[in-house]
This record gives C-alpha cells, structure tokens and sequence, in this order.
C-alpha cells in the first residue's frame, strides 16, 4: 500500500477529543463502514481505493443509473447497490459516506448523512451556491459531525513537498506563485453543461493551491478568458483563461488554465522565493528515458486526472477514515472552501467585464 507511506508522512493528527463521540469507534477493530454516492469518473477512482484501502468497508453503492450500480456492487462483495437515501443514512452500521454525484445533488445528501452523524466526504464544490455551502457546514456543526471537501491537490506528494519547503523558509519569503493546469482530454459537453464553469471546475483547484501555498487570502483578481471551441462557447463557458491573483503582502499568484493540452494532462507549481525557487513537475508513467543519436525520448504526461493523482486521492481518502477514526479534523475548513468560492466567482466576473475586481468575502 503505497499510499499509505506518504499519507503518514504529512498527516499531522489533531486532539481526538474534537471528536469526542468517536472514541468508541476508536476502539474497535473492524473497518469503518461507508457509503459511495455516484460512480461517475471519480466515483471510480474512489471505488477502488475503499476496496483497496483496509481501514474501510464498503457497504453501499449508490447511483441513479440501477445497471452500473449493481455492476460495481458486483465487484464488491461486502457491498448492495440501492438508490434510496433514507435506507443508507438510517443504517445504524454506517460510518460515513463519500459523495461524488453530480454538484446540484450534493447538499441533499450532506445534509441527510450529517444529521444521521454520518461522516461526510464530498469531492468539490460542496456547493456553487453559497448559501447551500454555509448550510451544509452550518449542519456539520450543529450534528457535531465532520465534513471533508475534497481537493485532493493538497493531498498530492510532490504538491505537499513544495508546499512544506515554502512553509519552512527555505527559498525565502515567497514573492510569486504559479500554476498551470491544462486538461485532457477535453470533458464532455453534456459534463460542461453541469460542471459550474471552467473558474469553479478546474480554476478552484489552482486557487486553493495559491491560497495554500501563501498562507494568504486574495484582496484583488483579474482575469482574462477566451474560447477555441465553438461548442463550449455555445454554452457560454471559456476554455483558456489567465487568473492574476493579488495578496495584501504583496504576493501575487498566476494561474494558467485550458480544457486541453494536447500532449498530456499538464499540472505544474512553480514558486518564487526571494533565496530561490521551488517547482513540482509533471508525472509520467514511467521515469524511462531512451537517448539515441536522433535525441532522446521518454514517456508522455499522465494522460489525466485519475492517473496524475492516483496517490492524492488514495492519501486524501487515508484521511478521512483518520478523521472517522477521531485522528483528526478536516484538512479543508468551512472558511477554505468558503472562500475558494468567493474567489472563482470574482474571478468569473472580471474575465466577463474586463475589469479587476476587488474581492469580498
């Protein structure tokens, strides 16, 4: 279990006594038991890695499509498929849940599972309606019950390693930071449609970063967006765009974002100190490299988010059976995924005017 490796090396557990309606759980020996809600692309990726990952048990598969339920329940023998809410949150057994569905369902089943006090991961965005987002963790406080929001890029371990070189000071006080991430392949309109737009579906992710990395919140962004496929501009979304990020200090943060890059899912920090420069490349399959008289070939880019982050997902899912295990607390608080939204939707509306503007969280 590799990930396992890394998840240890970076987890810093908190007072379990935050938690303190888990310590019987705590005690016991048998795996944590969840629910996986949606088994779209990611739903997948968080498929295997409960069954791979021995602290859990997968009890529930839960979709609206009966056929590829059942078929992933098939493959997980101490799993059912059903598609009732009620029947999974009132199941005294249950832990928690994992939440993959698509954006517009995941409050109903937040707010479902907090107030049965069960545990609840949900990849990003909580919501892209802000009040829905405050609710949620409104719940999550009020039933004493966690809630993850997933950005599993905090969880990568080259992204992790940067991000700790900049905390200790090691290439000074850091005066930019920079991120690229350019998809492949290009998602599916009938995806586009439901995804929030390119700022909140992919541009949060670089945000959350920059904020991360600087330790800071942005008091000003100016964007710059432009379409190359007339599809995606049929519905009114961007597919390249430019995000400057302005922090009080003095930090600036640029974020570099398209729907493809057509030699292989791009994914890069790059971040400037005033003693140095830190960077986190691009992963490839394989680190082979062939060197002939005609030059030199090696693999190209992981080909896309499931492959680049296949061990961020597995650490990010690690710690969250440690936070139903009473380890620890969130990683991402209500106040982060609060403001990454704030940010997006600011960056939307300056890339749409043309105009800075300021930001009011």
């Amino acid at each position: 279990f590799f990930f396992f490796f890394f998840n240890r090396s970076h987890r810093k557990p908190s007072d379990a006594s935050k938690n303190s309606h888990l310590t019987d759980k705590m005690a016991t020996q048998r795996p944590f038991r969840v629910a996986l809600f949606g088994l779209g692309r990611i739903g997948a990726v968080h498929f295997r890695n409960i069954l791979g990952n021995p602290r859990l048990e997968l009890r529930y598969v839960v979709d609206v499509n009966e056929e590829v339920g059942k078929k992933f329940a098939a493959q997980a023998p101490s799993s059912k498929y059903t598609n009732d809410l009620e029947t999974v949150v009132n199941d005294a057994e249950l832990d928690g849940v994992v939440v993959c569905t698509p954006t517009a369902d995941h409050k109903k089943i937040i707010v479902a599972a907090l107030r049965a006090k069960k545990m609840v991961m949900c990849e990003k965005p909580i919501s892209l309606d802000l009040k829905e987002l405050d609710e949620c963790y409104a719940e999550s406080v009020k039933s004493n019950t966690p809630l993850l929001c997933g950005y599993q890029r905090r969880s990568d371990p080259s992204f992790f390693k940067l991000y700790e070189s900049c905390k200790r000071g090691d290439i000074g006080n850091v005066q930019v930071v920079k991120t690229m991430s350019r998809d492949n392949p290009v998602p599916t309109i009938a995806y586009l449609k439901i995804s929030g737009g390119i700022f909140h579906d992919c541009g949060s992710h670089d945000i959350d970063l920059c904020r991360w990395i600087t330790g800071e919140d942005p008091h000003e962004v100016f964007a710059a967006a432009s379409c190359f496929k007339p599809e995606i501009k049929e519905i009114d979304d961007f597919d390249t765009i430019m995000i400057t990020l302005k922090f009080p200090s003095g930090k600036i943060g640029s974020i570099d974002l398209s729907r493809k890059a057509a030699y292989g899912y791009d994914q890069r920090i790059e971040v400037l100190g005033d003693k140095g420069m830190a960077q986190a490349h691009n992963r490839q399959p394989t680190s082979v490299v062939i060197s002939t008289e005609t030059g030199a070939l090696s693999d190209p880019n992981c080909y896309s988010f499931p492959q680049r982050y296949e061990h961020a997902y597995a650490i990010e899912l690690d710690h969250f059976v440690d936070i139903l295990a009473g380890k620890c607390q969130p990683q991402l608080s209500h106040d982060d995924a609060r403001k990454v939204s704030i940010i997006a939707d600011a960056a939307e509306e300056s890339a749409r005017s043309g105009r800075p503007v300021a930001i009011r969280y």
